[in-house]
């Protein structure tokens, strides 16, 4: 995403990035059974997604923000019957994370061959050019 995508495909590269780093570092964060670190870092991330699908012309990251609402509805989910769900709730968070992983990998194929995608490039290029020439 970094290497091939397009600047959406970076930032959501480096938020889906932030959010497996900072969920292990603040998964030990409980009130009972409820990780509330974590379900803040999941929201961030959806916030993340969202804005970046309403911002960009790509698919993936509307999809992808679907995926992590449904994984923000897991730590919801948590919360009604933490001991009867908990096989539930994990599977569910993994293939989401799958889910979101795998469309990551169409959003670079997005980016590189959908033509509303190389138009937001040549644009972007058109300006760094124009700022190159005015320095």
């Amino acid at each position: 995403m970094v290497w091939k995508g397009g600047w959406p495909e970076r930032q959501a590269a480096a938020g889906l990035f932030l959010a497996q780093l900072l969920s292990g570092w603040v998964d030990h964060l409980v009130l009972g059974q409820f990780r509330w670190a974590v379900a803040l870092i999941s929201l961030g991330l959806l916030a993340l997604l969202v804005r970046l699908s309403l911002r960009y012309d790509r698919w993936w990251l509307l999809f992808a923000a679907g995926a992590q609402l449904l994984a923000l509805g897991t730590h919801v989910s948590s919360l009604v019957g933490p001991d009867a769900l908990t096989w539930s709730i994990v599977t569910t968070r993994m293939v989401a994370w799958v889910e979101i992983m795998v469309l990551a990998l169409f959003g670079v194929w997005e980016a590189n061959t959908a033509p509303y995608a190389k138009s937001e490039r040549a644009r972007n290029r058109a300006f760094h050019n124009y700022k190159d020439i005015r320095s």
